[in-house]
């Protein structure tokens, strides 16, 4: 997915909640303080919990199935080709020259839908509003994002048992490539609907995880494994 490096993190109360502290002895105003440091605050179990309960029911919701359906639509036009952007103009830049290249017929209906989903997930923040003034207190803890985004992430495949080396080297690297692409789409998702307040970057990574999880890593490991029978499981 289209990773975009996280922000060093300042104490600021209005959006993430910080405890604050600092040591500052005979300081003078041209000294600087001895020793300042800042700790994140842990999401309350019991609010974690919640939060987790409310992301699963948010998903049985209409609202959800339909954001979820227009962003496949999409999807399956845009694959096999690899790109990923974070707004409208750089897709329409790449979408102009490329569209022989997809399924879309016109740059138009290329268009369409893609403000069908974002306007969806905006329509999805809209009507969990409780729900996402909940995640925000998880503050960008990775651990408590990948409890809370559960359903949204890709589960490890399973073991194949005793396969020969290169198969199961092929299988370590999709775990791998899993294990990244769940920690960076959470990360994402959080910095996109928290720190930058932008929902259709947002959005766009939600399209960007599922191209990964539903085109690009299931299609790595056919190729792989491909290889592997091609060249008579030799590494």
């Amino acid at each position: 997915m289209k990773k975009l490096a996280l922000p060093f993190i300042f104490c600021v109360s209005t959006l993430f909640y910080f405890s604050c502290s600092s040591d500052i002895d005979n300081a003078t105003d041209n000294q600087q303080p001895e020793s300042v440091s800042f700790q994140l605050k842990s999401m309350p179990t019991d609010s974690i919990n919640k939060a987790a309960r409310m992301y699963v029911l948010m998903t049985q919701t209409q609202d959800y199935i339909g954001f979820k359906s227009s962003i496949s639509a999409f999807n399956s036009k845009v694959a096999p080709n690899r790109v990923s952007f974070s707004s409208k103009s750089e897709w329409m830049n790449w979408i102009s020259g490329n569209i022989s290249k997809t399924g879309f017929t016109t740059v138009t209906q290329f268009e369409n839908m893609y403000d069908d989903f974002v306007t969806k997930f905006d329509l999805l923040m809209q009507n969990n509003d409780e729900l996402f003034k909940l995640i925000e207190l998880a503050a960008n803890d990775t651990t408590t994002l990948l409890q809370i985004f559960q359903p949204e992430l890709m589960p490890q495949p399973e073991p194949l048992g005793d396969v020969e080396a290169c198969k199961e080297a092929c299988m370590d690297a999709t775990s791998t490539a899993i294990d990244v692409e769940n920690h960076g789409f959470v990360q994402q998702l959080f910095l996109a609907v928290y720190y930058l307040r932008d929902y259709e970057f947002a959005s766009s990574a939600i399209q960007d995880h599922e191209m990964a999880i539903n085109h690009y890593i299931p299609m790595d490991l056919n190729i792989c494994m491909h290889d592997c029978e091609r060249n008579g499981g030799s590494e």
